[in-house]
């Protein structure tokens, strides 16, 4: 015996996109607080017991649905500029949040804070590699001179987004195209080297 688990049955790929499609269909449409196991499971035509098999309940399925659909449409460009690929990051993120999506991640993140999986699954898998990847074009801003040097990432990045969060959860204030440029405006010429 090798100390290993026998393996579980496998996931079917077209079950889990089915699941993956008709929950962040309901996310949009219902919003997290009415997302129902039973509404995903009749909508992608599986059995209740085929999810439960795959995720531990509908905050972590909610996070992965979300991931699935959102991640590749907020990545972050590279182009020769760090400056305009951050800006071009904070369009596509307030956009997305204006919409449904908006309303359905405050309440994701109002869930998470009482489901540890859930809140798990946000930060490992949206968060810390969303920060990364912003680490990344702030390091390229200070090499090639756009961002002063000895800047801390993790400063700037929480300068940068967490007015949009703010907006996004707590103030009544819009998430518009003007607010966006201003406050690139604000938070990028105070961390510009020139």
């Amino acid at each position: 015996m090798t100390g290993h688990a026998a393996p579980g049955r496998k996931r079917s790929d077209a079950a889990r996109r089915a699941i993956l499609d008709a929950t962040f269909r309901l996310l949009e449409q219902e919003g997290f607080d009415r997302l129902s196991i039973e509404g995903v499971a009749s909508l992608a035509g599986v059995g209740k017991t085929t999810i439960y098999r795959w995720w531990p309940g509908k905050g972590v399925l909610a996070v992965e649905a979300f991931l699935d659909a959102v991640a590749p449409a907020i990545a972050f460009p590279s182009t020769a500029s760090a400056r305009a690929d951050l800006l071009s990051q904070m369009r596509l993120l307030a956009e997305i949040y204006r919409g449904p999506t908006g309303r359905f991640v405050r309440e994701m993140i109002g869930a998470g804070q009482s489901d540890p999986d859930m809140r798990e699954a946000f930060i490992e898998g949206f968060l810390a590699p969303r920060r990364e990847a912003a680490r990344e074009v702030f390091r390229r801003g200070q090499a090639n001179g756009e961002f002063r040097p000895g800047l801390d990432p993790d400063v700037a990045i929480d300068s940068v987004y967490g007015a949009i969060y703010y907006r996004l959860l707590v103030s009544s204030g819009s998430i518009d195209d003007g607010f966006v440029e201003e406050l690139g405006k604000t938070a990028l010429n105070g961390i510009a080297l020139h």
